[in-house]
């Protein structure tokens, strides 16, 4: 899926929530090295791949603990990559940017764009029974928009919807208050997926996940989830793959999600062969692990917003378009992003990544220049120094808020705000790094709180940007507005980059979006993160899908042997 530099709760972060990893990194080289004392050359190395095999227990070791299992509610990362197996879309997003038939075998669009008119694939079944057919599209698209739903991202992502009228059974047109050109792609994330109608009778809260969770996707849940872990097991019945992709169920009997939030318990179980997959993979353990005989490590690029600084607009002193120029100016993230990631990281210079902007290349190049950001210090009247070389005026020092959630703070996030924290030192710029914790973290980041917010943001379509610099997209509306920006000439560029359907010409639109961005000042992207998993070779046909940050698991099968 969210306030200031570190993690943030409820935020969409493309390396999932960060966790505080404190001395993981030693900790993991530690479990790796005995490992290797140990290990023989493991058995996966040595055999032949041959047809899939049906059959058998998939163990996947993920490092955030998820707090609601409903895509149409929760705003993480985490939700929709592993609900992905459990509800389907109506489409399915190709790398290329265009779309493949699934639950839905076509669809049209009105003239005006306010009007598609999906038929319904025929003989689709929830896991409960009841028929997948018009009305549960009804059913589901109205419950994302009803407050009571609460919806923290999917609301944003339908866009503005305005109903759907049952044609019949297997024909259902969604009615649009104005053109949306982001619809299509909206509609195939996990987030617009389905429950049964008859799992939401009487039940407006979805979060707990277990068998209340009622899709029509290749995997079910047949249990409770508790704070350990959780299994899902096989739709023996599913056969409404997309379009072009294999026909039948999954391979896998089962799949068993276990959460180790300790990074070096995740690496030392995947070697150990505890699990067969595990997520959050650390920049300092790649290496090691791809000298690992029988382990391979998978990189996927980051879509939608890169790891940010958000600056909060709305509170002195960064409200001044100067202030945030100075900061940005004061701190050298493109040496810090290779340093701290040791190369495996990009440096961003744009608002968007580039799988997200579609050639829509904005922005402006990231000038380090700690002396000309001292002297706009200066011009702002904060020239004189107290006693530990900080500046002030008239006897305030100025101090900036960083807060995060300590749950959801990786180590190498620490290192990196900390890296921030010394160059804005050196400057006369105290950066105070304050953990909020104990459920309070929402309610300070909700309040604006905080002068700097850093997260990360995924999404297919550049319309994202919506979502994080809109106007009407506060933290408390739903959105992750974490620089509390209040802009009409940009909220004009982004409500015409919706109504757009010309690629060429929303391209362009995006380009000034991102540009305005830039000049503003309201966030400095400091990296581009890649979604890093690491796996053991014997697991075949882990499906990488656009936009999810774990596999997509119908199509994998473990290698006998």
């Amino acid at each position: 899926m969210l306030a200031t530099l570190g993690a943030v709760q409820g935020v969409r972060d493309h390396a999932l929530p960060p966790r505080r990893r404190g001395q993981a990194g030693a900790a993991v080289s530690a479990a790796l090295s005995a490992v290797l004392l140990v290990s023989c050359a493991p058995a996966e190395d040595r055999i032949s791949e041959g047809p899939p095999r049906s059959g058998g227990n998939l163990r996947i070791g993920i490092g955030t603990v998820i707090d609601c299992f409903d895509p149409q509610v929760s705003p993480s990362d985490e939700t929709p990559a592993i609900m992905r197996n459990v509800y389907d879309s109506l489409v399915k997003a190709e790398p290329d940017g265009s779309f493949t038939p699934w639950l839905a075998t076509s669809w049209s669009v009105s003239p005006d764009a306010t009007a598609y008119t999906f038929r319904l694939r025929p003989g689709v079944t929830f896991h409960d029974g009841t028929p997948f057919d018009a009305q549960a599209v009804k059913q589901n698209f109205d419950r994302i928009v009803a407050p009571r739903t609460v919806s923290q991202y999917a609301r944003t992502l339908i866009g503005p919807y305005r109903s759907t009228e049952v044609v019949s059974p297997d024909v259902a047109v969604v009615h649009l208050a104005e053109p949306y050109s982001p619809f299509l792609q909206a509609v195939s994330t996990p987030n617009l997926g389905f429950h049964s109608p008859a799992s939401l009778v009487g039940r407006d809260n979805l979060c707990a996940g277990g068998p209340q969770q009622v899709g029509t996707g290749p995997f079910v849940f047949t249990a409770s989830a508790t704070a350990e872990g959780f299994r899902l097991a096989r739709n023996p019945v599913y056969d409404w793959a997309p379009e072009r992709e294999r026909r039948g169920p999954a391979y896998l009997e089962s799949v068993e999600y276990r959460v180790l939030p300790e990074s070096s318990i995740r690496v030392g179980s995947l070697v150990s062969s505890d699990v067969d997959v595990i997520d959050q993979v650390a920049t300092t353990d790649i290496d090691t692990l791809e000298t690992i005989r029988g382990v391979a490590v998978h990189r996927a690029e980051p879509t939608g917003v890169p790891y940010t600084y958000f600056f909060n607009t709305a509170r002195a002193p960064l409200s001044d378009v100067r202030a945030r120029t100075a900061i940005e100016r004061s701190v050298d993230l493109n040496t810090l992003t290779q340093s701290i990631f040791q190369g495996k990281y990009r440096p961003s210079q744009s608002p968007l990544n580039a799988a997200t902007a579609r050639g829509a290349s904005g922005g402006r190049e990231r000038s380090y220049d700690p002396d000309a950001g001292g002297r706009i210090l200066d011009e702002l009247g904060y020239s004189a120094r107290d006693s530990e070389g900080y500046r002030t005026k008239n006897g305030e020092r100025l101090s900036l808020s960083l807060i995060y959630d300590p749950t959801y703070q990786r180590a190498e996030r620490v290192i990196f705000d900390t890296g921030v924290q010394d160059a804005l030192r050196k400057v006369g710029v105290q950066l105070v790094l304050t953990a909020v914790g104990n459920g309070s973290y929402i309610q300070v980041r909700n309040a604006g709180e905080y002068d700097i917010v850093g997260f990360g943001w995924s999404g297919g379509d550049p319309d994202i940007l919506r979502t994080i610099y809109g106007s009407a997209q506060q933290f408390t509306d739903g959105g992750a507005n974490g620089a509390r920006v209040r802009d009409p000439a940009l909220d004009s560029l982004l409500r015409e980059g919706l109504r757009t359907l010309d690629p060429g010409r929303r391209s362009e639109i995006y380009q000034r979006a991102q540009d305005r961005v830039s000049a503003e000042v309201y966030g400095v992207p400091a990296y581009a993160a890649p979604v890093v998993t690491a796996y053991r070779k014997r697991i075949r046909g882990l499906d990488y899908w656009a936009d999810n940050a774990l596999p997509v698991l119908r199509d994998a099968w473990t290698q006998a042997g």
